[in-house]
């Protein structure tokens, strides 16, 4: 039986995934068919409906793990130290092969969009700082993730020559004189 639990499900559900990154990478993601996909993974079209809807419900489950995983590595926007951004290009450079395609990807996707206004409620919640409006945090946060984002697809191009720990430390030396939490405050 193969329920979402059991070992074959699972490594399906990674077959398929792997496949479609790998696809990506190569393609545009209008001219991905699922064909494509169950020949690189080595399936057939039922199994790839046992896991996903359509093509549009795989890259939503996977961004949405990505997103969810990049978002807790930073505990939802308080933890930003050196450490956390270790832990963040560590991620990027494990997962490099998502990371170089959804980077190209040239619109705000619905999982980065989510992350953004998760870690944003976080922020706020957290900062309890009356003299910051909403709108404010808002372009800060936003300012600061596009930086990011670009120094990631930037670094993914070179083929991560650097290293997490001098990634982290360019990210902060950019902010020598201030805490990372200064940004939003």
């Amino acid at each position: 039986m193969n329920t979402k639990n059991n070992k074959r499900y699972k490594i399906n559900c990674e077959k398929i995934e792997t496949a479609f990154l790998t696809l990506i990478l190569n393609h545009k993601y209008e001219d991905i068919t699922i064909s494509q996909i169950c020949e690189t993974a080595e399936i057939n079209r039922s199994t790839f409906y046992a896991h996903y809807d359509d093509i549009n419900d795989l890259t939503i489950k996977i961004e949405s793990k990505f997103a969810n995983s990049f978002v807790n590595i930073f505990n939802n926007g308080l933890r930003q130290n050196h450490e956390a951004f270790v832990d963040m290009f560590t991620f990027v450079e494990k997962n490099k092969y998502f990371y170089k395609a959804f980077l190209n990807i040239p619109y705000t996707t619905l999982a980065e969009k989510n992350s953004k206004i998760q870690a944003m409620s976080t922020i706020k919640d957290n900062l309890n700082n009356p003299q910051k409006s909403d709108i404010e945090l808002y372009y800060r946060a936003n300012f600061f993730g596009a930086g990011i984002k670009e120094i990631c697809k930037l670094w993914l191009e070179r083929d991560c020559k650097e290293t997490p720990e001098q990634m982290a430390t360019f990210i902060f030396n950019e902010y020598t004189n201030r805490k990372a939490n200064d940004i939003f405050e």
